[in-house]
């Protein structure tokens, strides 16, 4: 389903209600959350809201994609992100989050891990963003829709976007990440979508089905609805969905 909000407020809003009502219902809470500036707005009101603060030792987190290369306590990797946005501000402890080592000497030995992870701790609630070239995690189009994680090489798009995460030009050439399928079978999904710059690649995510776009895969399921605001969402049918 594809829900349009009148503003990135107010979708913020929404998800931040939805992560604490999950959090509260689901007996062993799992989160899988996408790092980035999209989702920021959304973590901050979550961590905002002080009823959540006594439920916090129930939560646990598995990631969802690293770069390669990068250490997680450098500006601009995703655990940093996820850290400043939310880690640092409910209190989580170490034990609780299980991350991807970007710079792990064994990168293969590193997805088995996490893979092992979710086989042993299903993923109940994942808050995906979707990238300009409609990757999701850093399945990048042309990735193939995978029950595990793998090592992948980023696009070019990708590469540039991300530039704006670290505080100097930074090389990036692979990613480490979930698969569309562990994400698929996450127990509840919201992809998110925001501003107008993405309106262009949410244009072509629901008006040419043969785009063949890794956030395409998600379409579909009663489990996972597509959150935009309207200035995402311009150039598509605010009642198609």
């Amino acid at each position: 389903m594809i829900r349009i909000f009148d503003t990135e407020e107010e979708v913020a809003n929404e998800i931040a209600r939805e992560m604490k009502e999950h959090l509260f219902n689901e007996q062993h809470p799992v989160f899988c959350l996408a790092s980035g500036s999209t989702p920021h707005k959304s973590y901050l009101k979550f961590a905002g809201n002080p009823e959540i603060h006594g439920k916090i030792k129930d939560f646990n987190f598995v990631s969802l994609d690293e770069w390669v290369g990068i250490d997680k306590s450098s500006e601009g990797s995703c655990y940093q992100m996820l850290n400043q946005d939310l880690f640092s501000l409910i209190s989580l402890d170490d034990s609780q989050i299980e991350f991807f080592d970007g710079t792990s000497p064994d990168l293969k030995q590193e997805c088995s891990r996490i893979d092992r992870y979710i086989e042993q701790h299903p993923i109940t609630f994942s808050l995906m963003g979707v990238g300009m070239n409609g990757h999701i995690g850093l399945n990048e189009p042309g990735c193939p829709v995978l029950n595990h994680s793998s090592v992948v090489e980023l696009s070019e798009t990708t590469k540039t976007v991300a530039q704006k995460y670290f505080n100097q030009p930074t090389e990036l050439e692979q990613g480490i990440t979930l698969g569309l399928g562990q994400v698929i079978n996450s127990k509840r999904v919201i992809v998110v979508i925001t501003g107008e710059r993405k309106a262009d690649i949410v244009k072509e995510m629901f008006s040419n089905p043969d785009a063949k776009l890794p956030a395409q895969e998600l379409f579909g399921f009663e489990h996972i609805d597509f959150y935009l605001d309207a200035e995402a969402a311009k150039y598509i049918d605010r009642h198609q969905g």
